[in-house]
């Protein structure tokens, strides 16, 4: 049983329309990456537990597999969603949970195994911690003990940039582990630099003048994505599946893009969630763009403060010091802004924000919003569903009753985001 806990709300805007555990990093997300190492070590089948609003959507990408659903009878294994685990580390917690029926770290649920009727309170424990966004005491009778070995938390949107490149290296071990790594077809005068630390799926191609360099780290590319000629690509990268690589971009180590996108221009150590637009020229870095997304031409998002100083950010609770020197763009699904858009340090969009004009729009740009550095006005939710069912059925996508419920909660939750300063 693979759940989130209170922990979503920290990684806003990121987690607005997806429970923490379909976050992305590496080549895939952390619930899927959780999943297949529970199925390697042939656990019971999985069940994922998320806020109650996101069930639906949820059920649509995950067809087959229980959610916010507990058994009658029977012994579960919680497995906290937000967690990052490496070669080895689940056979280690699996171990202490064996022995202990609740692990935490930090106030933080981490695993357990309980029965049918624990698990049902374990489980309304969870959803107040959902509305709330912060856990209460832990359910009576339920005394979680501290886990012996550090866990590796996704709390905050930054802690996935700064994993995905190791997270890429596990990825490719554990992929590659007991085969040769296979290929991808390239045209004359490609090049691929250190070919053991590139693999490739079905229908990939390279094609001339571009470029692989798997020096620094392994490279992967998912079935059908295609690197346009004269493109350079420096590992640890992942390129998706379907995904176009622009002529002449420049993609460094430390990315991720998912499946569906259309990525050109400078891309350094970023995460492009899956069918998001950077097509043109332009520097993002350090930054996470959530899925449907449009990056206008000449758009550049800064990661570094003149005075290579820490970051702040916004939070709900006001603004934090990140204690990070690179932080550039966080972007929330079906958000776009137009050309030549400058994008501040640390910069927060919400979901469905339009973003256009000169000079630096603000740091936080609330969901639903409209306009830029001269002011944000509220987007009309006819006109925000609208431009969502165009761009979703340019993708073959169809627009859903799902979707449209989805995006009018959002719009509801954040409302008080609007009703504060836009800064």
């Amino acid at each position: 049983m693979v759940f989130e806990d209170a922990g979503w709300k920290p990684l806003y805007p990121l987690s607005l329309l997806r429970p923490v555990f379909d976050l992305r990093v590496g080549v895939t997300t952390l619930g899927r990456r959780l999943m297949a190492q529970m199925a390697a070590r042939k656990l019971p089948r999985t069940i994922l537990i998320c806020r109650e609003y996101l069930k639906p959507s949820l059920s649509r990408a995950y067809p087959g597999v229980p959610v916010n659903e507990i058994p009658a009878a029977g012994d579960l294994l919680f497995l906290n969603g937000a967690m990052l685990l490496f070669k080895g580390e689940l056979e280690r917690l699996l171990k202490q949970a064996h022995e202990s029926p609740l692990l935490e770290s930090g106030g933080r649920l981490v695993a357990g195994r309980v029965s049918g009727e624990d698990g049902r309170r374990l489980l309304k424990w969870l959803a107040e911690g959902h509305e709330r966004g912060v856990s209460s005491a832990w359910p009576r009778g339920l005394k979680p003990v501290p886990v012996r070995e550090p866990v590796r938390f996704i709390g905050r949107p930054w802690d996935l940039i700064n994993w995905n490149e190791a997270t890429l290296i596990d990825d490719f071990t554990i992929t590659k582990h007991g085969r040769e790594p296979a290929l991808p077809a390239t045209a004359p005068g490609a090049h691929l630099v250190k070919k053991m630390r590139i693999l490739s799926r079905p229908g990939a191609r390279v094609m001339s003048g571009a470029v692989l360099d798997a020096s620094s780290g392994p490279i992967i590319l998912g079935e059908g994505a295609r690197i346009m000629p004269n493109a350079v690509i420096l590992g640890p990268a992942y390129i998706g599946p379907g995904t176009l690589i622009k002529a002449g971009s420049k993609i460094y180590g430390g990315t991720s893009i998912g499946p569906v996108c259309k990525v050109g221009g400078e891309v350094e150590e970023s995460i492009l969630h899956g069918y998001a637009n950077k097509q043109h020229e332009g520097f993002l870095g350090h930054s996470y763009l959530c899925e449907w997304t449009n990056i206008g031409a000449g758009t550049d998002t800064s990661d570094l403060k003149n005075n290579y100083g820490t970051v702040r950010v916004w939070t709900e609770e006001g603004p934090m010091d990140s204690g990070q020197r690179f932080i550039g763009l966080m972007m929330g699904d079906h958000s776009k802004c137009g050309i030549g858009t400058t994008f501040n340090t640390g910069t927060l969009v919400g979901a469905s924000a339009n973003i256009f004009g000169a000079g630096y729009p603000p740091k936080h740009v609330p969901s639903f919003t409209w306009g830029g550095a001269e002011g944000l006005s509220d987007y009309d939710i006819g006109k925000a569903l609208a431009t969502a069912a165009v761009v979703m059925g340019r993708r073959n996508k169809p627009f859903e009753v799902v979707d449209e419920a989805l995006l009018r909660i959002v719009y509801e939750r954040t409302a008080e985001h609007r009703q504060s300063p836009k800064a």
